[in-house]
């Protein structure tokens, strides 16, 4: 778990800022993980889209399907873990303790403390102008461009309390799976056979890729960019699940302000 401010910071150049499973592995992992998690998000996007609720959910069926929300997203989400921790414990099969050396392997180490926050604050900030610069450019160019933030609102005026549970999930559960695959296995599984600049751009693109929103594939790309960084600056993914789970926590907030008419 978390150790902050140990005694000496660690060395991106040394053999850990790779992987002990192949670059052939991580993007096989990556393609039986990415495809059908994209044809399922793509699916349901499809049949959200074409069944129009109009009148808001008696409180029964909103509590209902607030409890299906939870457990389907982390069945979902859960599909992340599995071929890191495959990956990660066949590497050490044979050696013990394995379960700790792959913990270790997937970005489950101790960190600076203090200079993890400095830059989770830093790429926040950077994270949110580019954030609020792309939406501007929406607005000044009228570009009809739709997000998942947007969607999720919409939701909330029928059912608000499934909104709250999307809202959970994305803060609570998401980061913490999404980080373990895209900077726990692949990011440090590219880095085992590419640069450090091509490790970090083709895991930011399939971050961006995998969240099946086109409307938001700028900003997402974006935020793949500093989680990605993050990671090999510190070695550590509990400083991506931190920036991750503020980044989601921000936006969430927004929208239960906007549910509850404090902002437009």
């Amino acid at each position: 778990m978390l150790e902050p401010e140990v005694d000496k910071q660690p060395d991106t150049n040394t053999p850990e800022d790779s992987a002990p499973w192949t670059t052939q592995q991580t993007f096989f992992g990556t393609l039986i993980t990415l495809i059908p998690w994209i044809v399922l998000t793509l699916i349901l996007s499809a049949l959200n889209g074409s069944v129009s609720v109009t009148q808001p959910l008696s409180t029964q069926a909103d509590l209902t399907g607030a409890i299906v929300t939870i457990i389907f997203t982390a069945l979902i989400e859960g599909a992340f873990l599995i071929a890191p921790f495959y990956y990660a414990n066949a590497a050490y099969r044979s050696t013990t303790p394995h379960l700790r050396l792959a913990l270790k392997a997937l970005g489950f180490r101790r960190f600076r403390l203090g200079n993890a926050l400095f830059w989770v604050i830093i790429l926040m900030i950077v994270i949110f102008g580019v954030n609020t610069l792309y939406s501007y450019l929406i607005t000044v160019l009228h570009l009809n461009v739709q997000t998942n933030d947007q969607l999720i609102l919409q939701q909330s005026k029928v059912a608000p309390l499934s909104t709250y549970a999307t809202l959970f999930a994305a803060v609570f559960i998401a980061p913490f799976c999404e980080e373990v695959f895209f900077r726990g296995f692949v990011f440090p599984g590219l880095r085992h056979g590419m640069s450090l600049g091509w490790a970090i751009l083709i895991s930011s693109l399939l971050f961006g890729v995998a969240h099946a929103d086109p409307g938001s594939f700028p900003v997402l790309f974006v935020i793949g960019l500093a989680l990605a960084f993050l990671r090999w600056r510190t070695q550590s993914i509990w400083p991506c699940i931190m920036l991750h789970m503020l980044n989601n926590g921000i936006a969430a907030l927004v929208i239960v302000l906007a549910m509850q008419g404090a902002i437009k």
